[in-house]
């Protein structure tokens, strides 16, 4: 009889032969975490994953540091997993298609699948596996431990659009971040170290996105670091101040910002916000009360003053009109459909400080006072991110918050032992 193997076991067997020939030196237990082993062979693997995923180069210079980088995340790997699994008993099962869905999507191309990828350069599928199934697993504890940060996320979700909506027009800077914060292993200088080692591969072509997915700690890793449009003004001086010295497209020095130290990559920047006010199409109305050319101050102060009487109980720019016909003025009250950007500067700090239907102070013009009035207001369509963008935006935040002060409870409380070789 003959018995059909699943495709999943033929691989894990492939793996398992993968692990034989290729651990010529011998396997050895360099690490245990609350009783579980880390192999110098698992360092290795993790490390040439770093390198592949990055595309930062492992030298003579940088093996040391990556293969110290390594064994600190399989570290953090293996405690996020335990503490996943006694909250979830099952979580590991649940998530492991997901990690291979996953590895597939994104290292395998046309009909070479991801674990075949790997095994061409060198990496055992199953160590980039433990690492997805690991951030899967931490995933779904942090959303069940911590439901209640959660509960209200629409509401949230709603004042976020409003605040876009009220700072639309405000400048703005799309980002994306890696934030690195130190570890057991390496302090804030040596984690400020190893950001400008990874500027320095960045602008050499190394992957921007894999590097925040591989190494940072911000909930946005999930997402290669995408932070999505940022106001300026809100951003720290400090971000603003590196960000202003770059272009679109390149990346900052490293910015050390209460403990934790940022690489931040501008990818765009809209200089007049999500809305450009300058686009908006106006409708105005204005009384002028003429003057002589030569009128004096104090003419013209009393000018001021009785427009200021008889516009007091106009509300709407039909009452405008006939306040400039009984004027006399000979001149157009209406200026219908312009672009708010051919305005004069002036006018267009005028138009943006007065309010539908209400009359301003007196205005002072070659040819007498007069009072203008916005009719109508036609603002371009304000582009915001979808809302499901826009909900995962503040869920990656709270993620990476209480995901980052969970993982140093673990690291205080775990039982690590490190050994020689």
């Amino acid at each position: 009889m003959t018995r059909t193997i699943p495709f999943a076991a033929i691989i894990l067997l492939f793996s398992a032969l993968f692990v034989q020939t290729t651990a010529n030196a011998g396997v050895s237990i360099i690490a245990t975490v609350n009783g579980k082993p880390i192999t110098n062979y698992d360092v290795e693997q993790r490390a040439l994953f770093l390198g592949y995923a990055t595309n930062i180069e492992i030298t003579d210079q940088n093996r040391d540091r990556l293969y110290e980088d390594s064994l600190q995340l399989i570290i953090d790997d293996k405690l996020r997993l335990e503490a996943a699994q006694e909250m979830l008993p099952d979580i590991e099962a649940v998530v492991l298609p997901q990690a291979r869905d996953f590895i597939n999507q994104n290292f395998g191309s046309g009909t070479t699948s991801g674990n075949r990828a790997l095994m061409n350069d060198g990496i055992d599928p199953l160590t980039v596996q433990q690492k997805y199934t690991s951030d899967l697993a931490w995933s779904n504890f942090i959303s069940a431990k911590f439901s209640d940060k959660f509960a209200n996320i629409e509401e949230r979700v709603d004042e976020e659009i409003e605040r876009m909506r009220q700072n639309a027009s405000k400048p703005q800077i799309k980002l994306a971040e890696i934030v690195l914060t130190p570890s057991p292993t390496r302090n804030i200088e040596q984690t400020r170290a190893l950001a400008g080692e990874m500027v320095a591969a960045i602008r050499k072509g190394a992957s921007f996105t894999e590097i925040a997915r591989q190494y940072s700690v911000s909930g946005s890793s999930a997402r290669g670091g995408d932070v999505g449009w940022a106001m300026s003004e809100k951003l720290p001086k400090t971000f603003r101040d590196a960000l202003e010295s770059i272009e679109n497209g390149a990346v900052t020095e490293p910015v050390l910002l209460d403990g934790a130290v940022y690489i931040l990559r501008r990818s765009g920047e809209r200089k007049e916000g999500v809305v450009d006010a300058s686009q908006s199409r106006v409708w105005l109305a204005r009384a002028i009360l003429p003057l002589a050319a030569d009128a004096s101050d104090a003419d013209r102060l009393e000018a001021g003053a009785r427009i200021e009487r008889d516009t007091e109980d106009i509300t709407g720019c039909d009452g405008l009109d006939a306040l400039n016909t009984s004027y006399g003025s000979g001149t157009v009250s209406r200026l219908n459909d312009m672009l708010v950007g051919d305005l004069a500067p002036q006018m267009q700090k005028l138009v943006a400080s007065l309010e539908i239907g209400v009359p301003s102070e007196p205005l002072s013009f070659a040819e007498g006072v007069a009072s203008m009035m916005v009719c109508d207001l036609l603002e371009p369509k304000l582009q915001l991110p979808p809302r499901e963008e826009i909900k995962q935006s503040l869920i990656d935040k709270i993620f990476g918050s209480l995901g980052e002060r969970q993982l140093q409870r673990l690291r205080r409380t775990a039982i690590i032992e490190r050994r020689d070789g």
